[in-house]
């Protein structure tokens, strides 16, 4: 029997097929690591936040905002007040989202009592009319390493 070999576009043999299979699971396997780098190689990714000062942003309460904080976070429910026993006003989607001022609240998974308010991506149902306002707990926030909550240079929130 005569071995068979890939001599070229539309001349698949068994052999020919089992040699590309071969070669695209070669190209494959050393792409992988340029793929995914960053995902698990023991770099931690740097969280960004920025504090932006001359701002304007109003509440639905008439709240006027001239700070804020642009901030890596991950999603969560937006309370109205800083406790987890307050109804939902909103739901927090972004991955990238501002934060007005800061609050004193219920303890929460990041070992302390600071709660941010913000807006929600979405109202939650029956506070519609408060477009998503409310409290967001600091462990939310990816802050860079080493800052500590209340993130600095954001203002307290007026009602504390």
């Amino acid at each position: 029997m005569r071995a068979t070999h890939d001599s070229g576009p539309g001349r698949g043999t068994r052999l020919g097929r089992l040699g590309r299979t071969v070669r695209a699971v070669t190209v494959a396997a050393l792409a992988l690591p340029l793929l995914t780098s960053g995902l698990s190689t023991g770099t931690a990714h740097a969280a960004t936040c920025v504090l932006q000062e001359n701002v304007l942003q109003q509440d639905k309460l008439g709240n006027v905002f001239r700070t804020d904080l642009k901030c890596e976070n991950t999603a969560g429910d937006v309370y109205g007040r800083a406790s987890y026993d307050s109804p939902l006003t909103g739901k927090k989607t972004s991955t990238l989202s501002t934060f007005v001022c800061w609050t004193r609240g219920q303890p929460h998974s990041g070992g302390n009592t600071v709660w941010y308010y913000t807006k929600g991506d979405t109202a939650v149902a029956p506070f519609d009319a408060f477009e998503g306002w409310g409290a967001m707990e600091a462990s939310k926030l990816l802050t860079p390493a080493g800052v500590t909550h209340p993130f600095p240079g954001l203002p307290r929130c007026p009602w504390y």
